[in-house]
C-alpha cells in the first residue's frame, strides 16, 4: 500500500462482525487522493504487524473520482458518508458496496440519493466529525455530527434523513436541536480532532492527546457550563501525538476504542485504548493495548 498520500482519511467501520483474530472487525477506511480517487479500504486485524495479511483484498480499489475538491468527508460507520463542497454545500453518500473496483465511477454500489445536496454553509467550520453508528437498528438516532466553528465554538448536530434533496437548506431530515452550541474553546490550540464511538479525541499544538465523551442530544449550551459531558473529559490520555497527520477509528464491540494514526513517515498505525478518560499523560497505563502504535500499513 505505498505511495498513496492521502489529503482525507475517513472511518466507516461498524465494528459488528466477528474475526478469527478474536477481536470483532474494526471495518472500514475511506481515503481521498489528491488527484481525486475514492479508495475503500477494509481492515480485519487486531494490530498484527504490517504484512500480516489483515486486509481485505479489495482494499486500495477506486470507489468514485473527483473528490479532491472536497472539504470535509465523514463517515457515520453504516455506508453513509457526508461530503462538503467549497461552496458549502453538504452533500449525502450511501455505499453499499465492497469495495469493487470501478475506476470509472459508474456508480457500482452507491444509493440513488448519493450526491444529493442536504445543508449548505458547512465550509466555515475548522472541523468536523461524525460519531461512528454503532448497531443496525434505529440507524438515524444513533449518531452525531460535531462541529468546530472558527471562533471556537462546538455544534451538535444530527441527520436523520435518507439522503432526500434539500437544496434550499430546509432542515429536511435534522434534528431539531441540530447547530446548536455545546462547547467553546476547541479551535484555538488543535490540531485535529475525531468521533470514535461515543468519545472524542482532541489532539493539540503540543501533542497531547485529549479524551471527551458527551452524552447529550445536542441541547443548548453557549456558556459551556459542562452540561451533558462526562467528568473526565478534557484529560490527557497520552502524549506525543503531534507527529500524527490523520487519527480517525471506532469503537471494537468489546468495550474498547480502535485508533488509526497516520504518521510523518506516511505510516499507518495501529492504537488500542480501553480506559474511561482518566488521567494518563505519559500514555503508558493499561489502557493502552501493548500492541498500540503496530505499523500496519505504509505510504499513507
Amino acid at each position: 500500500m505505498a505511495d498513496v498520500n492521502f489529503s482525507i482519511l475517513t472511518y466507516g467501520g461498524n465494528g459488528t462482525t466477528p474475526v478469527d483474530s478474536g477481536l470483532p472487525l474494526v471495518g472500514v477506511i475511506y481515503g481521498i487522493k489528491p488527484q481525486g480517487p475514492l479508495l475503500w479500504y477494509r481492515y480485519n486485524g487486531s494490530g498484527g504487524p504490517q504484512n500480516s495479511g489483515d486486509w481485505d483484498p479489495n482494499s486500495g480499489n477506486t470507489i468514485g473520482i473527483g473528490w479532491n475538491q472536497m472539504l470535509h468527508l465523514l463517515a457515520r460507520g453504516d455506508g453513509v458518508l457526508l461530503a462538503v463542497e467549497p461552496n458549502g454545500e453538504l452533500r449525502y453518500y450511501e455505499y453499499g458496496g465492497r469495495g469493487e473496483h470501478d475506476p470509472q465511477a459508474t456508480g457500482i454500489g452507491w444509493a440513488p440519493n448519493s450526491q444529493n445536496i442536504i445543508g449548505i454553509g458547512w465550509n466555515g467550520f475548522r472541523f468536523l466529525c461524525a460519531k461512528p453508528y454503532e448497531g443496525r437498528t434505529n440507524r438515524p438516532n444513533n449518531s452525531a455530527i460535531y462541529a468546530v466553528g472558527q471562533d471556537g465554538a462546538l455544534h451538535w448536530y444530527r441527520y436523520t434523513g435518507a439522503g432526500e434533496a434539500d437544496p434550499q437548506a430546509t432542515g429536511l431530515g435534522w434534528h431539531p436541536n441540530s447547530s446548536n452550541v455545546i462547547g467553546q474553546g476547541w479551535s484555538a490550540g488543535h490540531r485535529a480532532m475525531a468521533a470514535i464511538s461515543d468519545i472524542i479525541l482532541l489532539v493539540t499544538d503540543q501533542g497531547d492527546l485529549r479524551w471527551y465523551r458527551y452524552r447529550g442530544t445536542g441541547e443548548s449550551d453557549p456558556g459551556a457550563t459542562g452540561l451533558n459531558w462526562d467528568a473526565n473529559s478534557g484529560n490527557v490520555i497520552s502524549s506525543g501525538w503531534h507527529r500524527f497527520g490523520h487519527i480517525f477509528g471506532g469503537g471494537d464491540g468489546r468495550g474498547g476504542y480502535v485508533i488509526f494514526a497516520v504518521d510523518e513517515n506516511l505510516d499507518l498505525r495501529w492504537f488500542r485504548y480501553t480506559g474511561h478518560g482518566e488521567s494518563d499523560p505519559d500514555g503508558k497505563s493499561a489502557d493502552w493495548d501493548p500492541r498500540s502504535g503496530t505499523k500496519i500499513g505504509n505510504g499513507w
